[in-house]
């Protein structure tokens, strides 16, 4: 996929975490909780993070898949000292903690300040429209969408999340996922067969979910 929270240049990334130490975040741990209090935000160096927040009937509904290289919980640096949104490692995880003191020092640099600033820009653009895509499309919307943001437009994917996480992901129960992909591969659309994931071309042009 387009990385779209590149915003921050590869010197300035490697500024940010220098003395910082790298950490693993086993499959299924969680980083941090909504409501905790905290002082760092991180950087995936590998794996998969997933943010989400919990609705008060108990269900869990994803905010972002954090992917290598981006940052995550920048919130801790603003409003508020506690995390909004719980995160939990999809797969085995490395992340480098970075407290936000050095970011602080850092916005002294008129060259950092404005490519924080873009990158907080791009990222709340991007909630935005995830906002919209659960607000206004249906299942198989909320799932082409999501291969297209992850994956690009491209027919053949090798997806590394189960169905289960898939659901999550997109913010809908496992049964309700399974009935949208079967009718999706009655549709002739796309077909889901172990980790692989075959999406016909006319799957990305339907204006049902557009």
């Amino acid at each position: 996929m387009d990385d779209l929270f590149s915003r921050i240049s590869k010197r300035w990334l490697d500024r940010l975490t220098e003395g910082s130490h790298d950490q693993t975040v086993p499959a299924g741990s969680l980083l941090f909780l909504e409501g905790q209090t905290g002082s760092h935000l991180y950087r995936l160096r590998s794996g998969l993070i997933r943010l989400f927040r919990t609705t008060p009937d108990g269900r869990e509904v994803t905010i972002h898949l954090v992917e290598p290289g981006q940052l995550f919980a920048e919130i801790i640096l603003f409003e508020r000292d506690t995390y909004p949104v719980s995160a939990v490692a999809v797969e085995e995880s490395r992340i480098t903690a970075i407290h936000r003191d050095r970011i602080y020092d850092l916005l002294g640099d008129r060259s950092f300040r404005n490519e924080f600033m873009s990158h907080l820009v791009g990222k709340m653009r991007f909630l935005s429209q995830q906002l919209y895509v659960l607000t206004t499309m249906d299942v198989r919307g909320r799932l082409i969408r999501f291969l297209e943001v992850h994956y690009g437009r491209t027919a053949k994917i090798t997806c590394e999340l189960s169905k289960t996480e898939t659901a999550a992901a997109i913010s809908v129960r496992p049964e309700t996922l399974s009935r949208a992909l079967a009718r999706l591969e009655s549709e002739g659309l796309l077909t889901w067969e172990g980790t692989d994931i075959t999406v016909a071309d006319h799957a990305w042009r339907n204006d049902e979910w557009s």
